[in-house]
């Protein structure tokens, strides 16, 4: 949440002379082609908006219609069943028809991990990528997560999404039932307390990264200069916590050296949950989306683990070398992934309504078509069951069950 910004440095964004301001006000790092025409811009927007609102309807109507006539047996959900490691899809923006329990009996994604972000009111979006804008005062960042939890039960009980608590009921999940995990994007909301963490289980948490994009007493970020170089003995407590609790814990967003330590102190079982994997890693001098990314040696230590490596769907127009550009090149992506550190440590990790302005993904009807192409493919059945959800519901149960 939210993607740094696509935009490489040194571009120069151009305005039309439409009256109304467009949405790049609020990305600056806009990725949109050096000639765009602001109103043309925004008419092909409401034209894909329209398109995927359409496109939705078809894949609802197909899962859902024939349970509405007598005598009718509901269509079965789409198979491979899809699981999404990292999502804020209806839950950061105020997007009222989003319908996610619909959208995911549809689409067959019967496990999406909602991601809160705890630090949002903190950060925003400038020139170079997210950054760091604001201090919270002590207690801010606990009744922020507060708030967004409340936010986050209030829309589960709109759209009857039972929350994901124990291994049975992923099982539940990937069988049929779509089910929620509870996720924070990252872990600022302890404030330094480990012994927080046992409430927030209480609330239903299951799924925790541990920084995000404001300083953190738990370690350095990948997108700022470091200043512990390594990882603190809070961190620690807190790691071991998550293992005690069955909290799965999520690295994304931690630097190399932290991964290292984190790795060496704990058992406790890891993802990644969001970005993707890059030859030389990135560095925290670099670009948003380049210094997000991971290096191989890294994704390999945390596939080692039992832990799965998810990918984004961040789109960056000016960078050719890039690889995430369609929704065919997602596909390829994850398979390139698989090759990298094997087909049991990939899955999905989407960021959906987080991923920036024009991301590949906009739904999960876009993520199933993604899967489509994985099954034209012609993978091995195992290899696609995992990829597509059964890898993340592993790392999720064998987490839950500690």
């Amino acid at each position: 949440m939210p993607a740094p910004s696509a935009r490489r440095p040194g571009t120069r964004r151009r305005r039309g002379s439409c009256s109304t301001r467009c949405a790049d006000r609020v990305w600056p790092g806009c990725s949109r082609p050096r000639a765009w025409n602001p109103c043309t811009d925004r008419a092909e927007a409401a034209m894909t908006q329209l398109l995927d609102r359409r496109r939705f309807a078809l894949l609802a109507g197909a899962a859902l219609f024939g349970s509405s006539l007598p005598g009718r047996a509901q269509a079965p959900a789409p198979r491979p069943r899809i699981a999404d490691m990292h999502s804020h899809l209806g839950l950061l923006k105020p997007v009222p028809d989003v319908r996610l329990r619909e959208q995911m009996e549809a689409t067959g994604t019967g496990l999406v991990a909602w991601a809160l972000v705890d630090d949002q009111p903190w950060i925003r979006s400038t020139g170079a990528g997210i950054a760091q804008v604001g201090e919270p005062r002590p207690g801010d960042l606990w009744n922020w997560f507060l708030r967004e939890s409340r936010v986050l039960d209030a829309r589960l009980l709109r759209w009857g999404l039972p929350k994901a608590l124990t291994p049975a009921d992923v099982d539940a999940a990937m069988a049929g039932t779509p089910h929620v995990v509870m996720a924070s994007e990252s872990a600022n909301f302890l404030e330094g307390d480990p012994g927080r963490l046992a409430q927030a289980h209480a609330m239903g948490l299951r799924h925790l990264q541990l920084v995000h994009y404001i300083a953190s007493p738990l370690g350095d970020l990948q997108t700022t200069a470091p200043r512990h170089n390594g990882m603190p003995a809070v961190a620690r407590e807190v790691i071991e916590g998550c293992r005690k609790l069955g909290i799965l814990v999520d690295l994304a967003h931690s630097t190399p050296d932290f991964v290292d330590q984190a790795l060496e102190a704990s058992q406790a079982r890891v993802v990644w949950s969001h970005s993707w994997i890059r030859a030389a890693g990135g560095r925290w001098q670099d670009w948003g989306y380049i210094a997000r990314s991971l290096a191989p040696q890294q994704a390999r230590k945390i596939a080692a683990r039992g832990g799965v490596i998810g990918l984004w769907s961040v789109r960056a127009r000016r960078d050719s070398s890039y690889p995430i550009y369609s929704i065919r090149a997602y596909a390829d992506e994850i398979v390139r992934m698989a090759d990298i550190v094997g087909p049991q440590a990939v899955g999905f990790g989407t960021d959906l309504d987080g991923a920036g302005p024009d991301p590949v993904l906009a739904t999960y009807a876009d993520l199933r078509e993604v899967v489509n192409l994985l099954v034209q493919r012609g993978l091995p059945e195992a290899m696609l069951e995992g990829i597509c959800g059964g890898n993340y519901a592993r790392v999720l149960k064998q987490a839950m069950a500690a």
